[in-house]
């Protein structure tokens, strides 16, 4: 069989570009994904429903290149269906205007806020904020976190900002002034709600669109310049009409490479053929460095029902005309709940719970690479976060763990906290950038690997639309194509980038 359309990726993306591409009956559509595929939520493992905490059972297992320092940095990437919006905390974040200004100023106007604004409200279903930037219908629901789901400790946290003069934000997703805001979130009733359960299981039924699970691609076919299927890493080949990468940040620039589709050098350097000759697949690698700044927590009466569902956005950066660092507060916590692969166990705690201000730099300007460590399909890429290679984001990071730790001694949060535990207090403010610099963690939110800009852009990898240069009938649709890196967490921008490009495609295959 011929299918019309092959999605390579059941992730933020695939999942969107699946339900939207199907629903024009005349185009068939297969959605192929590398990991395990659960068709109800009642199949979902324990861990991949509960929205409380992140998992990492259904993982890529992937590890960064060491840095200077010896450090491994974990990758972690959701290697299920749903991709990452299975594995991650549920915050739903929109890109701000500022982002589509710069989105819009590198990729076209298509990208800019005004232009954008009508596949947010298409995709989200959100009773909580003004029509004119909200909407009802859409697939994925989205709800908004309370005092009560976070607990005192948050809540705290919110009143000492205010006392330091941060602005209380009623609508993180709407155009203003940032500051303390509660976090829309992709859960419901402690179910994580990711594109698989929003977008695609609704849709399952279609005649004309089949999910397959565990199917791992190794490559996109060619008949000439144009694509014409793909191969399977299982050596199976579906031809296709048309091909749309939705792998992610990593595995997207991989199976492109793999396709002859890259830097000449690279792909000479593996015994590739080279299709294409595009510079920029697997460069530009932008991830919001992160640090763990964490705090002794006196024991909360309840326990929350959310980890995470608050964000203190603040212009730490001179000259930053919107915000560069963000503060999340987790709520209180049991110390064993945190990952060891990221906080390594600690004995003889003084209570047993903690605080987390999982602090970022949201604007980094270093850059880091994805590269082939082979041609085999199943081998792992070779990660260089390039984490503080600019000197000045470990500083913005430095900026926001200050902040923390002023919020930290005000009142009321200071009465639910016993001490710093990360850094430690023996780390003066002066000594956080070396600090944050020998502790690397980032979001997880990698991006901009097939970056999306003009063809006379060196770096530049797809068109406005998301068309691959220098060849026919291969698009990519996720956050590798991101022009710039947003200042938010990636799963919604990811949604409506897909939304946009999935329109755009139905229009021309139909």
């Amino acid at each position: 069989m011929t299918y019309d359309v092959i999605v390579i990726g059941g992730g933020s993306a695939g999942c969107v570009l699946a339900n939207r591409l199907s629903a024009d009956p005349r185009l068939s559509v297969l959605l192929l994904e590398a990991g395990p595929d659960f068709a109800t939520v009642e199949e979902l493992p324990a861990e991949v429903a509960d929205a409380h905490y992140a998992p990492y059972s259904y993982d890529w297992g992937y590890r960064s290149v060491p840095d200077e320092f010896g450090n491994e940095v974990p990758v972690p990437r959701g290697r299920i269906i749903g991709g990452s919006s299975s594995v991650n905390v549920c915050v739903a974040m929109r890109a701000r205007p500022s982002d589509h200004d710069a989105w819009a100023d590198l990729a076209g106007p298509e990208w800019g806020y005004p232009e954008m604004l009508p596949f947010y409200k298409k995709m989200e279903h959100y009773p909580y904020g003004e029509e004119k930037f909200h909407g009802l219908g859409g697939p994925y629901r989205i709800t908004l976190s309370t005092a009560a789901d976070l607990g005192p400790h948050v809540a705290a946290m919110g009143e000492a900002s205010a006392r330091l003069g941060y602005p209380t934000v009623g609508d993180f997703n709407a155009p203003g002034a940032p500051g303390f805001a509660h976090t829309p979130l992709s859960a419901a009733d402690g179910l994580r709600l990711s594109t698989a359960v929003g977008y695609l299981n609704p849709v399952r039924q279609r005649p004309n669109l089949r999910v397959r699970g565990d199917a791992p691609v190794d490559r996109v076919l060619f008949r000439g310049t144009r694509a014409c299927g793909v191969r399977l890493a299982s050596g199976e080949e579906i031809d296709a009409r048309h091909v749309v990468l939705s792998a992610g940040a990593y595995s997207t620039p991989l199976i492109a490479m793999r396709s002859g589709v890259g830097d000449r050098a690279e792909l000479a350097a593996h015994g590739i053929d080279v299709l294409a000759d595009l510079p920029g697949v697997g460069r530009n690698l932008t991830e919001h460095p992160a640090f763990w700044n964490i705090h002794v927590a006196k024991p909360p009466r309840d326990g929350a029902r959310q980890m995470f569902g608050s964000v203190l956005s603040v212009a730490a950066g001179p000259g930053e005309p919107d915000y560069d660092v963000q503060i999340l507060p987790s709520a209180a916590v049991p110390t064993r709940s945190l990952p060891a692969m990221i906080v390594p166990p600690v004995e003889n705690h003084p209570t047993g719970w903690d605080m987390v201000f999982f602090v970022s730099c949201v604007q980094p300007r270093s850059r880091g690479t994805v590269r082939l460590a082979s041609r085999d399909p199943e081998d792992a890429p070779i990660i260089d976060l390039g984490l503080y290679t600019v000197a000045d984001d470990a500083e913005r990071v430095a900026d926001a763990v200050r902040i923390a730790r002023r919020i930290a001694r005000t009142q009321p949060l200071a009465d639910l906290l016993v001490d710093e535990r990360v850094p430690g207090p023996g780390v003066s403010d002066e000594e956080l950038a070396d600090a944050v610099r020998r502790a690397p963690a980032h979001y997880n939110h990698g991006s901009s690997t097939m970056r999306m800009g003009p063809h006379r852009d060196p770096d530049a990898v797809v068109d406005t639309d998301g068309a691959v240069y220098g060849v026919e009938g291969l698009t990519v649709a996720d956050a590798s194509v991101f022009p710039a890196m947003p200042r938010v967490a990636t799963n919604v921008p990811t949604i409506v980038i897909a939304e946009r490009i999935a329109s755009v495609l139905k229009e021309r295959l139909s």
